[in-house]
């Protein structure tokens, strides 16, 4: 958590020009309300999808918020929970969304405000993970049928940091305590109850980009003593760390989006004040990136939806915050 918040009133990855392939530089997006898709860029791979079409959705969020949790709930639902408003306030406010109809709807608020935090789904339960307020939390919140409770803790506080789903274990990757630069411990579990350590950052961070293709995490760049950084580092089955690749530049506060087999990288900061809308593809077998055009405007600290070969930007700040969806889709 950057810095130190008041808490809301109100009710409220998981764990990235063209590339090859001849496609045409990306066009900005006209104004965000009347934006038709647009192909951004071309990607090698020889069987469709080929083109990653960027598009501002017509819907929005009832109110602008950024580092939010999100967490599938079934049926091609998600929930959006807690995240930094207007005013530098934590919300407790959370979201029924489904992204594909652009329908959302008020769901009841959560027991503790946070922003800077995660969420992801264990045993079909939706999770928000740690997080920030006037200080950080090392609540666990659950969405049971009759609302949000506290279902557990993480061994310390921690804010800012990276959930992810690998088989049935969620890790808690990165983030901050309140007094460290970043931690280093990767935590597991499998009940969001008794979470123990499973391994070691090589260079601990937070406000890193995670996703997850097949059993790894690939968390990207993250700020640590408050600079942006340029390491890939892969979390293996086991909880065994490794830095494997840099980012072509500095990154942090980005958005990482498993799409077709690849990882897109989207937006985030280049320092502390510039917010980019650069995005680059990663491939895990080759450890590579390639340009893969702009977004509409730049945008950082935006939760992710990600079901298939489409993604929504749910939120996030450009730089202040906002109530936007943009859709990512491979076509």
């Amino acid at each position: 958590m950057r810095r130190r918040l008041l808490l809301a009133t109100t009710l409220p990855v998981l764990l990235a020009t063209a590339c090859s392939g001849g496609g045409q530089p990306a066009t900005r997006t006209p104004a965000p309300s009347a934006t038709p898709p647009h192909v951004v860029a071309s990607t090698p791979a020889p069987a469709a999808p080929r083109h990653l079409v960027v598009h501002t959705e017509r819907w929005r969020l009832p109110y602008a918020v950024a580092r939010e949790a999100v967490a599938p709930v079934g049926s091609g639902r998600y929930v959006v929970a807690g995240g930094l408003v207007g005013g530098d306030s934590s919300t407790d406010r959370t979201l029924l969304v489904d992204p594909a109809r652009g329908r959302v709807t008020a769901e009841a608020s959560l027991p503790v405000p946070v922003h800077d935090t995660a969420g992801l789904a264990v045993r079909g339960h939706a999770l928000v993970v740690g997080g920030g307020n006037a200080s950080e939390q090392a609540t666990v919140q659950a969405r049971g049928s009759h609302g949000w409770s506290v279902a557990g803790h993480l061994p310390q506080p921690r804010s800012d940091l990276t959930a992810a789903l690998v088989g049935d274990q969620a890790l808690v990757i990165g983030g901050y305590d309140g007094s460290s630069t970043a931690v280093p411990a990767i935590l597991a579990s499998r009940d969001a109850r008794h979470w123990h350590r499973v391994g070691t950052l090589p260079l601990p961070v937070r406000y890193a980009a995670g996703a997850v293709v097949g059993q790894s995490v690939w968390l990207f760049g993250g700020e640590r003593a408050g600079a942006e950084q340029r390491t890939v580092q892969e979390i293996g089955p086991g909880g065994h760390a490794r830095v494997v690749a840099r980012l072509p530049r500095a990154l942090g506060h980005a958005s990482a989006v498993p799409l077709g087999g690849r990882i897109l990288l989207v937006g985030g900061r280049t320092g502390p004040d510039s917010v980019t809308d650069r995005m680059w593809w990663f491939d895990p077998a080759t450890r590579r990136f390639e340009p893969a055009g702009r977004l509409p405007r730049p945008l950082a600290d935006s939760a992710v939806i990600a079901d298939g070969n489409t993604a929504w930007l749910v939120g996030g700040e450009s730089p202040s915050v906002t109530d936007r969806v943009v859709r990512l889709g491979l076509h």
